[in-house]
């Protein structure tokens, strides 16, 4: 299964890159995806240390609004469809992001500390990919 399919498969009517609209809407479904699963990992080790509460509250925060000046204008458009080097570099991040998430289910309390630094360092990647694109 290819990478597209693979979130497709995860993330029902995942629209793929292929204009501005999708972009959108595919950017929202990767980053609820990831908030959903740190909302049910922080309810599931609760109650957390105040530092790893902060840290996840935080995160959803981030998830929670679109870096609005990236992903509208990065370069994945219809002439280039659901491929392309940009829309490539976004694809892998969003599929890194999304198994990132799908880890959260077996995460335990002295793994946090850990994962949450793989949360924050998948998003910077993500968010950068996401600038670089919409740099080209």
């Amino acid at each position: 299964m290819d990478p597209l399919q693979g979130l497709r498969a995860k993330i029902p009517d995942f629209p793929g890159y292929g204009d501005e609209l999708a972009r959108r809407h595919s950017d929202e479904l990767v980053r609820s995806y990831l908030g959903e699963a740190l909302d049910q990992l922080s309810t599931r080790l609760a109650p957390l240390e105040s530092e790893c509460r902060e840290q996840i509250d935080a995160l959803l925060l981030r998830v929670g609004f679109a870096d609005q000046q990236a992903f509208s204008r990065h370069g994945c458009g219809p002439d280039e469809g659901d491929h392309g080097s940009e829309c490539d570099a976004v694809l892998d991040d969003d599929v890194q992001t999304v198994e990132l998430a799908d880890r959260a289910a077996a995460i335990d309390g002295p793994a946090l500390p850990a994962y949450l630094a793989a949360v924050e360092k998948v998003l910077e990647r993500r968010d950068a990919t996401l600038r670089a694109a919409a740099a080209s």
